[in-house]
């Protein structure tokens, strides 16, 4: 009996301490793996960045970005021509995204892993975080407001300066730039408010602190409903 205690104790203490070691092992893998997997996002993700065309000013000083390099693109889409201001992450920050979301998740990073999550990173966005502007896809123009597609009371695909939050009627549904849903990060965080606009909000907050670390949560908060 004493026995049983004893090796049901030790068990307990080794999980523990393999569970515990979350973040020992993320620094491992970022220290080992990060230039293999930003030449992955390289050739992936950042060549498909179809909307950073001619660049025409660069700000920190946007309304709640404060601090944070904005950039406006002017770019083509077929036969459109549109501005969007973007918050890009380069390949090794995306990386490390990517990394922590694995390490955290599964406390490895296995090839098909980090895989899913650039090739979704590649389709949801490139990669791509629009603050405020006109984003065409599949030939349609979409209007976003701090990574999310919202809908306007006065519309336009052209005029940015109507995009406020005073005109803004309806936020939708995907976050960027894994398309991430209210549902997926109210999984990991419960308490917090993603309802209506606050889920901008919500989005706008966690990528901009997402640029000064190696853990964005709205990609973990995907992986963690998709990485088996």
């Amino acid at each position: 009996m004493k026995r049983a205690f004893y090796l049901c104790m030790i068990s307990a203490v080794w999980s523990a301490v393999c569970f515990g070691q979350g973040s020992g092992l993320k620094e491992k893998y970022l220290r080992d793996s990060l230039t293999i997997i930003a030449k992955r996002v390289e050739n992936s993700i950042i060549r498909a960045r179809y909307m950073e065309g001619k660049l025409i000013a660069i700000t920190d000083t946007m309304k709640d970005w404060t601090g944070v390099k904005v950039s406006l693109y002017e770019y083509k889409f077929g036969e459109h021509t549109a501005r969007v201001y973007m918050a890009n992450a380069d390949a090794k920050k995306i990386a490390a995204w990517i990394i922590t979301a694995c390490v955290t998740l599964t406390n490895n990073l296995a090839y098909k892993d980090s895989r899913l999550l650039i090739d979704n990173i590649r389709s949801a966005s490139g990669g791509q975080f629009p603050v405020k502007g006109i984003v065409y896809e599949d030939g349609f123009p979409y209007i976003f407001k701090d990574g999310v597609t919202v809908s306007l009371y006065n519309t336009t695909t052209s005029d940015l300066n109507l995009i406020t939050d005073a005109n803004i009627k309806e936020t939708k549904k995907f976050g960027r730039i894994i398309s991430t849903t209210r549902q997926q990060y109210n999984r990991i965080y419960p308490d917090v408010n993603t309802n209506g606009h606050e889920w901008r909000t919500v989005v706008r907050k966690e990528y901009i602190r997402a640029l000064n670390s190696d853990t964005n949560n709205l990609i973990t908060a995907w992986a963690k409903e998709h990485l088996k």
